[in-house]
């Protein structure tokens, strides 16, 4: 009798445990919102995933990859956007409610390609 009391202790214990561990992990939710992108056409990117690496770049002559010149964030999540391949290197984080340029001077050398989430 005693056995099996402990068993459905353990049983419940476990449950709790993983129903915490779950909640614990927050599962990856979308950004609530839009992400604007302009200066080499117009972009939108709505209810982007959050921690994922979106491509944005076109791949146009007589550039690999012309990205955009301005971000401006309009989700409920902060933004980095990247120069370089698959959201790798130094990024610019744009917060939300605000706009980011990737270069006056240099740009469309230097051009938002890649945007990450969260």
């Amino acid at each position: 009798m005693k056995m099996r009391r402990n068993a459905g202790r353990t049983l419940a214990m476990g449950a709790m445990a993983t129903s915490l561990l779950i909640l614990g992990t927050g599962a990856a939710e979308a950004a609530t919102g839009t992400l604007e992108f302009s200066g080499n056409g117009e972009r939108t990117l709505t209810n982007p995933k959050d921690g994922a690496c979106y491509k944005l770049a076109k791949n146009t002559p007589p550039w690999d990859s012309l990205g955009y010149k301005k971000i401006t964030n309009h989700t409920n999540k902060k933004v980095t956007w990247y120069t370089a391949d698959n959201c790798q290197g130094d990024g610019s984080t744009v917060e939300p409610g605000k706009t980011s340029e990737s270069s006056p001077t240099w740009w469309p050398l230097v051009s938002i390609r890649y945007v990450k989430i969260g």
